[in-house]
């Protein structure tokens, strides 16, 4: 199968080398190319492709993303998972793209579609390298045309360049090839939220359900208020759409000094989380658990069992995806998850 793929990768760099000598200020069009596959055969074999490389100028490899027996991984992060949606993406525009006008083939005029070879370090062509059973093959994606639909692509080692039916989504940037996104609780269910800090002193947030708009401060001390509202209702939203901003080993991490939180859903779902400031960076690493199903006989309430399957999946898909790795997060949300009794207390009068 991998030298079929080869042999049809071969056959479309000898049709676009066969197109008309470019003349500066016309466009070439040889009809044998356009409306052809750019890769012929790949939609057939897009699951043979085990590694991508992205590389840009001076032959630097932003991402190297490799498939596992369960999904793609990122080797610049570590082994981090990868972006799969955005990676599918790729991978189905490169396998569904079409040539709908030859382009130059004199690399004297490469820079005007942005097309040169990466090695070059002023390169603002990005290469793509698809590597499939030992065989790779190189797409150097150039720029988009202008006033028309399309992009300017070649294939790494043909001279002829071409204009393909589609723009592809190619990021240059090493976290957008990551699955950012770390953990998504959404306020609206969320029961408890308790922090505790280094030196012991305690902040709780509790609602008797989900009916209830705000969360009651536990522990008010006589005669102070709260700020607002929002400020204790908004440690429930600590976890909702958290994305991350770097990720490492969770073992590298000092966690001695980590404030720790608990959050607590009324669904069961429990979530453990410790935050560090570490080398000016913002840091937690999070595990998920389902203490209720220890202590709940659900056997004779198929609707609470199959509740409670859902909560287990849920803990098994968030635990599969966090264990063992600490994640960066933007200074806000790291200040909003570490606010301390006083942070959320209206000043004392004269103070």
């Amino acid at each position: 199968m991998t030298r079929g793929f080869a042999y049809l990768l071969g056959a479309t760099i000898l049709a676009l080398l066969a197109v008309l000598v470019f003349v500066p200020g016309e466009d070439a069009v040889e009809d044998s190319v356009v409306n052809t596959f750019l890769l012929p055969g790949m939609a057939d074999r897009i699951n043979d492709v085990d590694r991508v490389d992205i590389v840009t100028a001076g032959d630097t490899v932003v991402a190297t993303l490799t498939r596992t027996s369960t999904d793609w991984r990122l080797e610049q992060m570590g082994g981090y998972h990868a972006d799969w949606p955005r990676l599918q993406k790729l991978l189905a525009g490169l396998a569904q793209a079409k040539v709908i006008e030859a382009k130059t083939d004199k690399p004297q005029y490469y820079q005007q579609l942005g097309v040169e070879d990466v090695s070059s370090p002023d390169a603002d062509s990005v290469l793509i390298k698809l590597g499939s059973g030992g065989v790779t093959t190189g797409v150097v994606i150039g720029h988009p045309a202008q006033g028309r639909a399309g992009q300017y692509v070649r294939l790494q080692n043909a001279a002829a360049s071409a204009l393909l039916d589609r723009k592809l989504d190619v990021s240059t940037e090493l976290l957008d090839w990551a699955d950012k996104r770390i953990i998504d609780i959404n306020a609206s269910e969320v029961a408890e939220v308790e922090i505790v800090h280094a030196d012991g002193e305690r902040v709780l947030i509790t609602r008797i359900s989900a009916d209830q708009t705000d969360f009651d401060l536990a522990g008010l001390p006589p005669g102070r208020e709260v700020q607002s509202s929002w400020s204790v209702n908004s440690f429930a939203s600590s976890l909702s759409l958290l994305d991350m901003e770097s990720v490492r080993p969770q073992k590298d991490v000092d966690w001695q000094a980590a404030v720790r939180m608990r959050l607590l859903t009324f669904s069961g779902l429990e979530i453990m989380a410790e935050m560090v400031e570490s080398d000016g960076q913002y840091l937690l690493h999070l595990d998920a658990d389902h203490p209720a199903a220890l202590t709940v006989d659900y056997s004779n309430d198929e609707i609470s069992q199959r509740a409670a399957e859902d909560v287990a999946n849920r803990v098994d898909e968030i635990n599969q995806r966090v264990n063992g790795w600490a994640y960066g997060i933007a200074k806000y949300k790291f200040e909003g998850m570490v606010k301390t009794q006083a942070d959320i207390l209206k000043p004392l009068e004269g103070s």
